[in-house]
């Protein structure tokens, strides 16, 4: 292609173009449209994947599921390529998509591809032959970061956004790509993340809250509309599925530990009561007790409390055993 067919096919024509229904919406906001690729991103196993199958399973079924609306025709191919799972593991997740459609077979129009043990290049190779051959309206690639060797690399990293860009152009479709956070920013990761995140149309945070144990969707950048509520789901034990909150859960505000708030009365009160029923006790016991009665962790026990009763005489110690000192 020389510069003058490049020139002649980026020229803007200022025309009216039809108004475009969105592909993707969440909430009545548009995520994504024709011609362009959005990011899922989150921690590992901060259920990601499941969002991806919800995404999936109303393109299928033409329904809302978790506020998710996908607007594809009954025709039109979705792509699944992850390169991360094994045969096994992915089968749960179908399984599972199955279970929620309540069929027996996927429709013929909903295809999946296992890369786990391929190199970077074939997957890119293997993805533009699929697309320029299947022409699915819909791709995901879980995960994006099997792309490239080195996240970091920022050659290699803008090659695969570049890869993306193209994909969905010439072949106009949409493109969810999940990546994962960097742990210690919890921010997309590396060079590559940092690309996608300046490319995408949308971009979508999932956080996993162990303490309530549910799973929540937000924006984080949304281009073409406002920002949608975030989503929360549960996974069910009784239903043995997930079911969407009706609110997030907030956390407790736990409030930071500091011993010298404590006055000697305090100490004393929590003391007479570890030593209600006993007249000692072993260190293993008492660091158990001190966790529960002081509510803090196995090393503020440790390293602060028991130390600074020993210290300021609330409590004696010989030969590992421990009792109230009377004074």
């Amino acid at each position: 292609m020389t510069i003058t067919d490049v020139l002649n096919d980026a020229l803007y024509i200022d025309i009216d173009y039809p108004q475009q229904i969105p592909i993707i919406q969440i909430q009545g906001k548009t995520v994504a449209t024709d011609q362009n690729f959005i990011n899922l991103v989150g921690l590992p196993k901060s259920y990601k994947t499941t969002y991806m199958f919800k995404f999936i399973q109303s393109a299928l079924s033409n329904t809302t599921v978790f506020d998710i609306k996908v607007n594809i025709a009954p025709n039109d191919k979705i792509i699944v390529i992850d390169t991360e799972q094994g045969k096994i593991e992915y089968y749960r997740q179908i399984k599972n998509l199955k279970k929620s459609l309540n069929v027996k077979k996927l429709p013929s129009n909903f295809q999946s591809y296992l890369f786990r043990k391929y190199e970077p290049d074939v997957i890119i190779q293997s993805i533009y032959s699929l697309v320029e051959i299947e022409r699915p309206k819909i791709l995901f690639i879980d995960n994006l970061t099997e792309l490239v060797f080195n996240p970091n690399d920022m050659i290699e990293s803008k090659k695969v956004i570049q890869f993306l860009k193209t994909l969905t152009a010439s072949f106009n479709l949409v493109v969810v790509c999940l990546l994962h956070l960097g742990k210690q920013n919890l921010m997309s990761l590396g060079s590559l993340g940092s690309y996608a995140d300046r490319g995408c149309q949308s971009s979508l945070k999932v956080i996993h809250d162990k303490d309530n144990n549910c799973t929540t969707m937000e924006s984080v950048l949304m281009r073409s509309d406002l920002y949608f509520n975030p989503i929360s789901i549960r996974y069910d034990t009784d239903l043995k599925d997930f079911v969407q909150l009706d609110a997030i859960p907030k956390k407790e505000n736990k409030r930071k530990f500091i011993l010298y708030d404590l006055t000697d009365t305090d100490h004393n009160n929590r003391i007479r009561i570890i030593f209600l029923k006993t007249d000692s006790i072993i260190y293993s016991e008492l660091v158990e007790v001190i966790k529960s009665i002081y509510g803090v962790g196995t090393n503020i026990a440790k390293q602060q409390i028991i130390p600074y009763l020993i210290g300021n005489e609330f409590l004696t110690t010989n030969k590992g055993i421990y009792t109230i000192n009377k004074k």
